[in-house]
Order: C-alpha cells, then sequence, then structure tokens
C-alpha cells in the first residue's frame, strides 16, 4: 500500500495539501518473468526452491477473500507438494502472526473487512498448526481447496459448523476458539493419514 499527496491528482471538494487529499492505494511494479510453471511442468523446480519462489497474484481479490469458497492453489498437486517442509520454512511459518499482519495493514491506511480479517486468521492457523504436526503443504492445502465445484472443502465446513455451534453476537476470538476445537479433530484425522 502507498500513500501519495499531489495536487495533480483528481480532488472533486479541492485541493488544500491536507491529509483530506491524501491518495492511497497499491504501488505495483512490472516483474519480468520467465515463464508461466505451465509451460516448463513442476518436476523441474527443486523441491527447496518450491516453497520460496516469487508468485504474484493477478487478481488481488484471491489474496485474502472474504470466505474460502474459491480457493485453489496450483502447486497442490505438483510433486513437491507432498514434500515435508524444510526446518528454514517451519521456522518462518511459526514466526507469522495474523494480529500483527492486520495491525500492519491498518496502520498503512488498509481496513480489511471482518470476514477477509478472519479469513487471514483462520488461514494463518490452519497453516501453523498443520505444518507444526508434520502436514506437508498437500495436506494443509486438501483441507483448503475443494475437491470439485460443488463439494464444499473441510475448512468451509468447519467455519461452517463454528457459526452453527456459536450464538449470534458471539465475539471474535471466542467463534475462533470454536474454529480452532473443530480445526484440531480434522488436523488429527488428516495426521493419521499422511504420517
Amino acid at each position: 500500500m502507498a500513500k501519495c499527496l499531489n495536487g495533480e491528482f483528481n480532488h472533486p471538494e479541492g485541493y488544500d495539501g491536507g491529509a483530506k487529499n491524501v491518495k492511497v492505494g497499491s504501488l505495483q511494479m512490472f516483474m519480468k518473468n520467465c515463464g508461466s510453471c505451465e509451460d516448463m511442468g513442476p518436476r523441474d523446480f527443486p523441491v527447496e526452491e518450491v516453497t520460496v519462489l516469487f508468485l504474484f497474484p493477478i487478481d488481488h481479490g484471491y489474496c485474502l477473500p472474504e470466505n474460502f469458497e474459491d480457493c485453489t492453489f496450483d502447486w497442490l498437486y505438483w510433486p513437491q507438494a507432498r514434500e515435508a517442509f524444510s526446518n528454514e520454512t517451519l521456522e518462518y511459518i511459526k514466526s507469522l502472526d495474523a494480529v500483527q499482519d492486520l495491525a500492519l495493514l491498518s496502520s498503512n491506511g488498509w481496513d480489511l473487512s471482518h470476514e477477509c480479517a478472519r479469513t487471514l486468521r483462520i488461514s494463518t492457523m490452519l497453516l501453523k498448526e498443520g505444518a507444526g504436526r508434520g502436514l506437508c503443504p498437500y495436506a494443509i492445502g486438501r483441507i483448503l481447496c475443494r475437491e470439485t465445484l460443488n463439494k464444499e472443502s473441510v475448512i468451509e465446513k468447519i467455519v461452517q459448523k463454528a457459526h452453527k455451534m456459536t450464538f449470534p453476537g458471539t465475539n471474535e476470538a471466542d467463534f475462533l476458539k470454536t474454529v480452532w476445537n473443530l480445526l484440531d479433530f480434522e488436523l488429527n484425522k488428516v495426521s493419521e493419514m499422511f504420517m
């Protein structure tokens, strides 16, 4: 996110150089690429490099969606996705903090909707706990992604069940505890399948 102030921008209510004239937007830079992985095939990427590939989202709406309805990851079916995370990647995952990330976004003028913030919190919870239990990216991704267009993903079912188990007006912390309990149960099942 970037903040800019310039009298040449469109200011329908006039320009005085004050805070109300600051424009907020995303700053993007053209990045040269070497092609689509579809053109190369996933086997060309060493396992240790798959987790650090620089991927650029084309549709920024998919970065932090309001729900888990349309989660698709092309890498899910790459052979490397079935490999364990490296120790370095596990340390990075442990360091993730959704609360800090939300505060950072907010401090830079990007206040996410409640639904998008919830998606970030739940996704971070799933990644940290799944990786901490030794699950590979494939196993974690299977929880997030639908098998078919009409069959809801495991995480969608967990969120729906949490909604049914909590009262309207339940605070976010209690809702997330309910999600955590349901996720914990599901991760135990998945751990047995993949371990």
